[in-house]
Parts: C-alpha cells; structure tokens; sequence
C-alpha cells in the first residue's frame, strides 16, 4: 500500500509539473517536460533551457555588481553669460632679487645660497663677470672688519624684489588707465609678485563684458635687466632667463605660478585667450570627497593650489621647524642656511600627490575654484634702427621695456597676453646691441632714453 501511494503521489507531481510546463509562457520548458519518454530532443532543450538560464543569472549578477560602483557620467555644459568676473592675474619677474639693493650685510647672510659667494665668503667665478659687475660684487662682499647684523629673509624678499612702480610703463583695463596700486603684493615661489584684480575684503573685483582686444588688461612693463642677478649656478633662488612670468587664476585660488605659470617671451607681444571652467563634484559614493569643508588652518576655499601650499607649509614645519617666506602661517620663517640645507631639498622631493594621503578633498555639491584653461599666441615686436638713437615703429629700445600681459580674450573670457622687447634690426654699419644675458651677467640695457 506505501509502494502504491508513493508512485501515485510520484505521478502526481510529475504531472503537476508537466501541466505547469505546458501552461507557462517560459520559452523551452513545455519541451523539456514533454509528456512520453526521455528522448535527445528533450535532452537538447533541456541544456538549451540551463544554458539560457545560466547567461541571464551571468548578465543579472554583472549588472549589480556595476551598480554597486556607483557609476556617474561627467555633464559639460557651455553657458553663455554677459557679464562674467575677471580673473585674477599674477606677474612675476623672473630675477628675484635687485642686484643693486643687496647690501654687505645680505651679501655675508645669501652670499652662498644665491651661488655668488663659496663657502668661504669669496666671489666663486670671478672670470666670468665683467668688470663693473665684478667691481660691485668686490665691494659687496669686503667683509674685512665686517661685522655681521640681524637678518631676516622676509625683509630681504620684500626690499630687494622688483618694484611695480618702477617697473609698470603703461597700464590700461578696458580703455581706463590703472596703476601700480591697482596691483596688490603676494610672496611666491619666485618671490615677490604681483597680482591684478585679486578680490578679497574691501577690493571690487572688476568684471567684463566681452571678449577681444582692448576688452582686458593690458600691460607694458620694464623688465628691469639691469638689475638682474649674475648667474654662475643653478640654484632655486636665481634665473638664467630674462623676462617675467604670468599666471591666470581665480580669486579663490592662491597663485601657483613657478609650476602653473607661462613665461613671456623676449621680442614677442604676447596675446592670451582663456575660458571659465567652474566645477561641481559629486557627494560619496559616487565620487571621492570629503562631505566636510576643507581642514585647513589657512585657507577657506577649496582649491587643488590651496591643498598643496597647505600640505607643503605643513610638510616644512615637520621637517625643517620653518616655513618660507610665500608661505602662509605664523611659523618661523626659514634661515638662509635652513633654506639651501632644507627647505628647498624638501619641496624638490615632496612626494604627496594631489588629493593623495593628507590632503583634503572638495566638498561635494558646491562650485569649486573656476578653471581658466588659456591659449597663448605671440608676434615679434617690430623695432628697426634707422640710425643711432632712433626708432621708426612705436616700439621700446631693446634692453629697457618689456611688454607684458595684453588682455584679449578671443574667448568668452578676455585675459592676458604679455611680451619682451627683441633687439632691433641693425642698419648697415651699425653692430647690434648685445643679445641675450651672458652667463654670469646681465647685458647692460641701452641708453635709458626711449623714442616713441
């Protein structure tokens, strides 16, 4: 009797499940429980069923799987707006120091960090300068029955750096004319510099139109070549090149300019157009930011510049007990001898990547620091001699001005162009001015009159 109720209920169930599997809509399982014996025809669609079953578990469980990333697309959209916020704009000159404002007592304290002095206070190539040159340097560095005084690197940056007022020959923002006070002063890495329309409290931050000639800044500065410091060495306090260099960034944004900097090129007048780029991230998990602002004792703003100057300001105070002098903070600032033994060894092997360990990271939802991506485009300047002393195109006598950011912004967005006055085109009979800046000392700049 079991025997018999077993198979019956047996029977049942199969046929259960072939009734299911005639009256379901699944593709291939009425086959696969055909009513009849076993045969290769329900055997095939049988592996065709699992086979079909297995891709789709495949396909379903890979789709997940990628959702879990938390997967996001990158939207650009260009806006056309009519009125948009100058940039701010920082020009440095590449000679950090005035060689006739170094005295005796800075000379016996930044001799041997400026490579102008060996470790026993003499002049290290002495065949290399000329004679005046060489005749100042003498004289600077006479420390008999010198005696040392109080020194500090800060004062030293700030009263031997190039002075705008002395540099800046004409000045222009949308036809008006500016001055030097319309720049303001920030510390670098290429010391003292300065910076156009920078923002911050009590300061308009000056806005434009549109883009084109004449819509921007425009500059024509005197690159002051004269005072430029004798090179007999690479070091990270002096420049074998003659010129300035320009940055273009936000008023969020510290400037960056010995690595985000462009150079202005000698004889050209340079032309520079660039865009807004304003970037909104994404909160965990779909990207990798901090939900909290930034954690900086120095900086509000979040910007990739800002994360760097903090985390090397940091890095320095850890590591040498000081901070240089661009440096923000309330620390030390760092001795000559701890600048040449430790800070500049340390920033050329700091190795913490942006948004890497330690560094803070944008908070999501908010706009961070616009982008400016620029073009840069430049044409020689057209200087002729037509005789001793005489000029016959509006071009400054080579050697004594330098023209530097032009802004034109053949974008949306006007900003700078900048350029160095070439040496002009010799009549016959007559040599040429010296070209160029000798190793180990400037070219003397020609007769200080200019014709116009």
């Amino acid at each position: 009797m079991r025997r018999g109720s077993e198979g019956s209920g047996e029977g049942e169930g199969l046929s259960s499940l072939r009734a299911f599997a005639h009256s379901s809509s699944l593709h291939g399982i009425s086959h696969v429980f055909a009513y009849g014996a076993v045969s290769l025809r329900r055997v095939l669609w049988g592996g065709f069923f699992l086979g079909s079953l297995g891709l789709l578990l495949l396909v379903c469980a890979e789709r997940v799987a990628y959702f879990l990333t938390y997967p996001h697309v990158t939207k650009l959209d260009e806006v056309a707006a009519r009125n948009l916020t100058f940039p701010a704009i920082t020009i440095c000159n590449l000679n950090e120091f005035r060689f006739s404002k170094i005295t005796r007592n800075d000379m016996y304290h930044v001799g041997e960090l400026l490579a102008l002095l060996n470790e026993r206070y003499e002049i290290s190539n002495p065949q290399l300068a000329e004679p005046h040159v060489l005749a100042a340097l003498r004289d600077k560095a006479n420390f008999k029955n010198f005696k040392a005084k109080p020194f500090s690197m800060a004062e030293f940056y700030n009263r031997t750096g190039h002075d705008l007022a002395d540099m800046l020959l004409q000045c222009s923002f949308r036809g008006t004319g500016c001055t030097a006070r319309n720049f303001t002063v920030i510390f670098t890495r290429l010391g003292k510099c300065y910076t156009f329309n920078p923002g911050g409290p009590g300061r308009e931050v000056l806005t434009t139109l549109q883009g084109g000639s004449g819509n921007g800044l425009e500059l024509m500065l005197n690159v002051q070549q004269e005072e430029y410091l004798p090179v007999w060495g690479d070091t990270d306090e002096t420049s074998f090149e003659v010129g300035v260099k320009v940055q273009i960034h936000s008023q969020d944004e510290p400037p960056f300019i010995d690595q985000l900097g462009f150079g202005v090129a000698p004889g050209f007048q340079t032309f520079v157009s660039c865009q807004q780029q304003r970037l909104v991230y994404l909160p965990p998990p779909w990207g990798d930011c901090k939900a909290t602002p930034i954690e900086s004792d120095f900086f509000t703003n979040y910007s990739l510049t800002a994360c760097r100057l903090d985390c090397e300001t940091r890095y320095l105070a850890e590591n040498c007990n000081c901070r240089m002098v661009h440096m923000p903070g309330n620390a030390n600032v760092c001795t000559p001898e701890q600048y040449k033994e430790c800070a500049d060894p340390a920033l050329g092997t700091y190795p913490v990547p942006p948004n890497g360990p330690g560094h803070p990271r944008p908070v999501p939802g908010t706009p961070q620091a616009p982008r400016v991506p620029r073009s840069v485009s430049g044409l020689r300047c057209p200087c002729a001699l037509a005789g001793v002393g005489s000029l016959l195109s509006p071009c400054p006598r080579w050697g004594a001005v330098t023209a530097v950011p032009r802004c034109t912004g053949l974008g949306p967005l006007p900003v700078a162009h900048s350029s160095r006055v070439a040496p002009p085109t010799p009549s016959p009979g007559i040599p040429p001015p010296p070209v160029g800046r000798v190793l180990g000392v400037p070219v003397p700049p020609a007769p200080p009159q200019t014709s116009w």
